[in-house]
């Protein structure tokens, strides 16, 4: 059932991957987009605002951008 969860978390990821989100910052680094997908940042952005990211990758876990 984990391997399931994960293997669906990274496709949902994957079809994330390039699209422009609204990403909500809960540290300098680190925030959640609408649908709730993490997104690692590789800049800081002030914490509690909304950002725009689009990002290049994931990692089967999270966004990165």
């Amino acid at each position: 059932l984990r391997a399931a969860g994960a293997s669906a978390l990274a496709r949902h990821l994957a079809a994330e991957v390039g699209r422009p989100q609204r990403v909500l910052m809960e540290a300098p680094r680190m925030g959640r987009t609408e649908r709730f997908a993490e997104v690692r940042s590789a800049a800081d952005h002030p914490v509690g605002r909304i950002v725009a990211l689009t990002p290049q990758a994931q990692d089967g876990r999270s966004l990165l951008g």
